[in-house]
């Protein structure tokens, strides 16, 4: 059994897809408020509705599984935060896995993940990471970049009510970003694959600025224009939005992070460990041509 944590998100849903499609027995544990559970299952998929500020139900999810993947992030939550849910709950979560004798958790962690991260997000995964490499277990960390369809659609959004796509910074700085396919791919390969055991993999996709994504963003719509949001005034909502929007705070936090560059990473040598994941960038889900420009 492979308990799969967050499996109700963007990047579990896409990990659950694939191992059932494997014929893998799967355990989806999800707070199922965030995102409610679905009505129907694949073959071979349990629910389990718990809670990762539970003791107990990080024990009672763990119970039985052999591997997990912990997918979930507070960072988009509104109700909740990466201390909470990227470092405190996969603690949590690590400790009670370890307690039920699995044998190998899957990570999900991000560029740049150190414990003297500029922005708490990777402060957080930076403690996950330690958790698990002590663990005693065997472990794989999957350092990704930001999710290109869940960036794609944080554009989008605005364009429909107000005809604009919003591009944080000067929109000329590289981000490498990693799709939901290719970051479940590369997951389901650490479970099944010993070459990627106790080791940290960097898994990009594309590494493109703002200018590019908001281009595809209107390309695609065929209508609107750029909003433009200086860092100047990132760094003012980074401060004056905790009262109100923790998320638009931590959004604005991490812009100016990006804009700094250090958003970049070359993927390539991962990349080229595993050349039969096809890579899938910019066009809205087709492959892409290659690997990206690496930082």
């Amino acid at each position: 059994m492979i308990l799969v944590v967050g499996g109700t998100g963007r990047l579990g849903r896409a990990v659950v897809s694939l191992l059932a499609q494997a014929g893998y027995r799967v355990r989806v544990m999800a707070r199922g408020s965030s995102r409610p559970f679905a009505t129907t299952v694949s073959d071979g998929v349990e629910l389990f509705c718990g809670d990762l500020g539970s003791e107990a139900d990080c024990r009672e999810a763990a119970a039985g599984c052999t591997e997990v993947v912990f997918a979930a992030s507070g960072f988009g939550l509104k109700d909740s935060s990466p201390r909470t849910v990227d470092r405190d709950g996969a603690i949590r979560l690590v400790r009670a896995a370890a307690e039920a004798g699995v044998q190998h958790m899957v990570m999900m962690s991000m560029h740049g993940a150190a414990p003297d991260g500029p922005i708490d997000f990777l402060r957080c995964k930076a403690a996950a990471e330690d958790a698990v490499r002590a663990s005693g277990m065997d472990w794989t960390v999957v350092r990704i970049g930001s999710l290109l369809e869940q960036r794609l659609e944080m554009m989008a959004v605005p364009l429909e009510s107000k005809g604009k796509v919003p591009v944080f910074g000067s929109g000329s700085v590289p981000v490498t970003y990693t799709s939901v396919q290719d970051a479940a791919a590369v997951v389901v390969r650490a479970l099944k694959d010993p070459a990627l055991r106790n080791r940290v993999i960097e898994w990009g996709s594309q590494t493109l600025t703002g200018d590019e994504l908001a281009e595809a963003v209107l390309s695609r719509a065929g209508h609107g224009a750029v909003q433009r949001v200086p860092a100047a005034a990132l760094k003012v909502l980074s401060v004056a939005a905790r009262p109100f929007s923790p998320f638009l705070a931590r959004a604005a936090g991490a812009g100016i992070w990006e804009e700094s560059g250090a958003a970049a990473f070359p993927f390539g040598p991962a990349r080229a460990e595993f050349p039969d994941i096809s890579v899938t960038g910019l066009q809205f889900g087709k492959p892409a041509r290659g690997p990206g420009r690496p930082a």
